[in-house]
């Protein structure tokens, strides 16, 4: 059964990324985009979530220094990948 989901989600990504090479350096950026502000809204509702009583500036402020502690994080080397 592993076998199988394996073989599935690797032919699905050979396939992702098969379509990925095909677009445009438009398209490519016109997708990040999406993906990125996809990412945004789901950090708002998280936000929102954990504090359901802030309004919609305190959200937008709270996500704005999430994203500068990610940033702070990622220049310094906080956490790096594990090698596999």
């Amino acid at each position: 059964m592993e076998e199988n989901i394996k073989a599935l989600a690797d032919a699905i990504y050979a396939d992702k990324v098969r379509r990925a090479r095909g677009l445009s350096i438009g398209e490519r950026i016109g997708t990040a985009i999406e993906l990125f502000e996809g990412a945004l809204g789901l950090m708002r509702d998280g936000i929102r979530a954990q504090f359901p009583e802030k309004n919609e500036a305190d959200v937008e402020s709270l996500l704005r220094w999430r994203l500068r502690r990610l940033r702070q994080v990622s220049e310094h080397g906080i956490y790096s990948k594990s090698p596999p």
